[in-house]
């Protein structure tokens, strides 16, 4: 997959599971780290959102990476078989289970007693999974325009949450900039946003 400047290197595409097969060590190295930054933030956050300990939270990232590891030769991604969040939340939903269902909770009931085609648990992976999106989106846009004055406005104004005056004073602006960047800013998150939902599986 290309990393370049203007293309993300979070999102799945069937080429990173074609990439963890191929018998070159140094590739398949590559691949794996690039499947590993992807995939363990998200069940990293869906184990914490269920209460896990940080302990926990490395040990059951470990199974799942180690767990997918195992089968990744006769592993081929199909859409058509549906998409592979879906599969990572059951793998995840059953390590989290094996590793500590008694101690992790949704709404006062044990993990182990919940399955994970559950509607809440749906809720909760499906949150994480877009606020990892979201700091995907900010990540590629930083990446891309974060040295500018629009976009140092934004951070300072929307994702610090400082006032538009304050961020206009330190910037050497004027208040009607800092509004107008978060507007231009906005737009340009929901626009990578939106190409990130739409090239993920």
């Amino acid at each position: 997959m290309n990393n370049g400047a203007g293309e993300t290197s979070f999102v799945t595409h069937a080429s990173i599971f074609e990439r963890i097969r191929v018998k070159e060590a140094g590739q398949r190295e590559v691949a794996w780290c690039d499947f590993r930054a992807k995939y363990a933030p998200i069940v990293g956050g869906f184990c914490k959102a269920m209460g896990a300990s940080a302990q926990d939270i490395d040990d059951i990232i470990q199974d799942v990476m180690l767990g997918f590891f195992g089968v990744s030769d006769e592993f081929r991604y199909s859409p058509e078989r549906g998409r592979f969040r879906g599969f990572l939340k059951v793998c995840t939903v059953r390590a989290a289970q094996r590793r500590a269902g008694k101690n992790l909770r949704h709404r006062g009931k044990p993990l182990e007693e919940i399955g994970a085609d559950d509607l809440a648990i749906d809720h909760v992976w499906n949150d994480v999974w877009e606020q990892e999106l979201l700091a995907r989106a900010l990540d590629q846009l930083r990446r891309e325009i974060g040295g500018t004055l629009a976009y140092r406005a934004f951070e300072q104004y929307v994702l610090l949450d400082r006032s538009a005056g304050e961020v206009a004073s330190e910037l050497g602006t004027n208040v009607n900039n800092v509004h107008q960047a978060k507007t231009r800013i906005t737009k340009q998150l929901r626009e990578t946003l939106q190409k990130l939902r739409e090239m993920e599986d």
